[in-house]
């Protein structure tokens, strides 16, 4: 209500969440917040690229529409069909292809084992990981969230180093992800954040989809290891 009260829409960044529910039980989506999910390549629903919007309301649903579609009013159906259009304010070409879309409807019906696949993998590689000395799972609570990525800090040993060693191994591991604010785009706001810097600079993604299986997950495991131990004996 305060934020209400002075014109501030706050909009749920849910990026990462889709199929996660809150402490509640409620489904991330359906909480009645303006809500937000990505369903890039690594997400738990993917469209290949693209996203979605959860509007609170029917005009906000319409807006939403608007601004994805030029600032256009009408739908495309109405638009064949006449000689003209309404563009009512600004806007962008934003819309998802239909074969995008398409790819995610598909996925809908088969998600609960996707979901399901996602934590039991998340668990193995907790499990996994729990021996290995010189990284610490970033924690994810796969009781109520479905994982879209398997994060681990490195400790004791350069993150970059592993990195390209694992790489040159054939490990698709990642670094997920730069800081915004270290960004050339957002110089003008910059100031120091030394707890976000820190992690930035330990963080290591581990390859992580539905498609991996324990073995795949053994065999990251054991290279994260040897990794650690080569560059440990390089410095």
């Amino acid at each position: 209500a305060e934020f209400a009260d002075r014109g501030i829409v706050v909009v749920e960044d849910a990026a990462h969440a889709f199929g996660s529910v809150t402490l509640d039980g409620t489904p991330v989506g359906a909480t009645g917040n303006l809500t937000c999910f990505s369903l890039g390549p690594i997400k738990n629903l993917t469209c290949g690229q693209g996203g979605l919007i959860v509007p609170r309301d029917a005009e906000e649903a319409e807006r939403a529409r608007s601004l994805r579609g030029l600032g256009i009013v009408e739908t495309s159906a109405i638009r064949a069909a006449a000689t003209s259009y309404t563009v009512a304010a600004a806007g962008w070409r934003e819309q998802m292809s239909a074969l995008n879309a398409a790819i995610g409807r598909a996925q809908l019906s088969g998600f609960g084992v996707v979901a399901a696949r996602r934590k039991q993998l998340w668990r193995a590689y907790r499990t996994a990981l729990s021996t290995v000395k010189g990284v610490r799972v970033v924690d994810v609570d796969v009781d109520h969230a479905v994982p879209s990525l398997c994060a681990v800090l490195v400790l004791t040993q350069p993150r970059d180093a592993v990195f390209h060693h694992l790489r040159g191994q054939g490990i698709g591991v990642g670094a997920h992800y730069p800081p915004n604010h270290l960004q050339p785009a957002f110089a003008t706001w910059r100031r120091t954040l030394p707890a976000t810097e820190s992690v930035a600079g330990k963080i290591l993604t581990l390859p992580f989809h539905p498609h991996l299986d324990p073995a795949d997950v053994e065999r990251t495991v054991v290279a994260l290891e040897c990794a650690l131990a080569t560059v440990k004996a390089l410095r």
